[in-house]
């Protein structure tokens, strides 16, 4: 392929994965902040005590901290498309999982759910960076904050989802402070198709011609460099420092 129309065909394809990945956040974030949105009062009432307040964060939390660095090694196992694709589906999961366990009583299964939810946000999280992967380095930075922006849309519309969402649970003889978690499947399952569909070529394939395009912005060899060595770099480390921090 001549060199103008390769780069104009990686353009476009970067530009419809990167709006991909932003329907994807924008949805999923939703998703996310509805099922975060009633944890403290959710957990309290499970609990029996206004000491497991803080509980249903702390499994979200911990689910996704420890899936985010196994989401990277997943994404290069399995690719980047059926990555996501399983994440969302464990979001699914973990989105049914706490709306029966909210439905039936029970912390614990409530808890597994939630972290079933963390471990799904770690995943779809890890989408801002496959967008500037698939991107030529002078627009990197655009692709990623897109990306992000679309989380900020989640984040102001997930809230309000959870009110209507407690009334037509109530309408249909559900508790209302379950009806966030199945709103919160309904929207990851929503984001399957988007992803299924919108990902193609995998964006694995596409960085790979990025980095023989542009040798200087990447491996183009594929070799994976080791934690130690990427935190020898004093702006990954400090990066690192500053979202601990945070």
């Amino acid at each position: 392929m001549p060199e103008g129309k390769l780069i104009d065909s990686l353009t476009r394809n970067a530009r419809r994965i990167t709006l991909t990945l932003f329907i994807n956040q924008s949805i999923g974030s939703a998703g996310f902040i509805a099922a975060a949105t009633l944890g403290s009062i959710v957990g309290s009432q499970l609990g029996g005590s206004d000491r497991c307040a803080g509980v249903p964060a702390t499994a979200y939390l911990l689910g996704g901290a420890g899936a985010s660095l196994l989401g990277g090694f997943l994404m290069e196992a399995i690719g980047r498309r059926a990555s996501l694709l399983a994440g969302l589906l464990l979001g699914v999961c973990g989105g049914v999982t706490a709306f029966l366990a909210v439905r039936d009583g029970s912390l614990p299964i409530y808890l597994g759910g939630l972290a079933l939810i963390g471990i799904s946000f770690a995943i779809v999280q890890l989408g801002r960076f496959i967008s500037a992967e698939v991107s030529v380095p002078a627009q990197r930075g655009q692709a990623i904050s897109m990306v992000v922006f679309g989380g900020t849309i989640g984040a102001v519309f997930g809230p309000l989802i959870v009110g209507p969402a407690g009334k037509f649970a109530l309408s249909l003889g559900y508790p209302e402070l379950a009806s966030p978690y199945a709103a919160a499947g309904l929207l990851f399952a929503l984001t399957l198709p988007v992803i299924f569909l919108g990902l193609r070529p995998d964006p694995r394939e596409l960085s790979i011609q990025i980095a023989q395009r542009y040798p200087t912005s990447g491996d183009a060899s594929g070799k994976i460099r080791s934690l130690r060595e990427i935190l020898r770099q004093l702006e990954a480390a400090v990066a690192v420092v500053t979202m601990v921090l945070g």
